[in-house]
């Protein structure tokens, strides 16, 4: 506790002090404050978990901040913050690794195990605000030449006040590198909800680059979708194309973000309907 208040004092006199520049200043708040979303989140695993674990726990902190327009007219401010952690530790502890033993012989020194699925599992508080939780369970990738496979099952459950929703889908990736820095995804995708009558398919696929301006730190995509409404007798929902850009401006915690594209939507009689999006995102903690 004295720890946290003579930090706390610390970052108050910088505030006011005119020793340091205002980049220095904004360097050593996000420093701070990376400090205190981590030591936080690493002391409640430590808490609960094995402490012979080695896993590192993660969380981070993220504020995003822009604005969504789209042609009917409609304009949304976006402002949210999150606050996201992995007890990496008591992840280890509560769940087991699906795996699959090796019955050849290894050089006469025993069993080789080979894992085939991993899992991991996060909390998190954001929005209005509410709690979230999510747990998924996902394959090692399946490589073939440049061809890679990976299926995920993902679950999330959020709380808002007296309301609660809980999400499942099953997502299939399906990835091929075509150029240094150039990936064409093909995702195929089933989603049900509890707020939903009917289970989702999404059909998307889209084309990325990687360091467009300046080698990992930008990237660019374009891409498009359909919607679909039912698995059995389903319609068409909708469709949609888009173009991002996402660029890392500032050391790896602040990120631009911009996308471009038009929505067709089964409830507004399939008319097109354009859209910007514009947010900046800013990240402190360990991700």
């Amino acid at each position: 506790m004295g720890k946290s208040v003579g930090r706390a004092v610390f970052l108050l006199s910088l505030l006011f002090s005119q020793a340091y520049s205002e980049e220095n200043f904004v360097e050593i708040l996000h420093r701070e404050i990376s400090y205190l979303v981590y030591s936080t989140v690493e002391k409640i695993d430590r808490f609960f978990a094995d402490q012979r674990a080695k896993e590192e726990s993660r969380a981070y902190l993220r504020f995003r901040a822009g604005f969504r327009y789209t042609g009917e007219p409609d304009y949304q401010t976006i402002l949210n913050t999150d606050l996201k952690f992995r007890l990496r530790k008591l992840e280890k502890r509560l769940l087991r690794v699906v795996v699959k033993e090796d019955r050849r012989r290894d050089g006469g020194r025993g069993k080789r195990k080979i894992t085939l699925l991993k899992h991991r599992v996060s909390v998190g508080i954001s929005g209005i605000p509410k709690v979230y939780g999510k747990y998924e369970i996902f394959t090692l990738p399946v490589i073939y030449k440049r061809w890679e496979i990976t299926l995920f099952q993902r679950f999330k459950a959020t709380y808002r006040f007296s309301d609660y929703k809980l999400e499942e889908r099953t997502q299939l990736y399906i990835d091929r590198l075509i150029a240094p820095e150039t990936v064409w995804r093909i995702l195929f995708e089933r989603y049900n909800a509890s707020d939903l009558h009917f289970q989702r398919l999404n059909y998307y696929t889209y084309l990325r680059r990687y360091g467009i301006f300046k080698k990992g730190r930008t990237a660019v995509d374009f891409g498009g979708g359909i919607r679909q409404d039912r698995i059995i007798n389903g319609r068409v929902g909708g469709y949609t194309v888009r173009h991002r850009f996402r660029a890392n401006f500032w050391k790896r915690w602040a990120f631009f973000n911009l996308q471009v594209g038009t929505d067709w939507n089964r409830d507004r009689g399939f008319k097109a309907t354009p859209f910007v999006m514009v947010y900046f995102e800013f990240y402190a903690g360990k991700f």
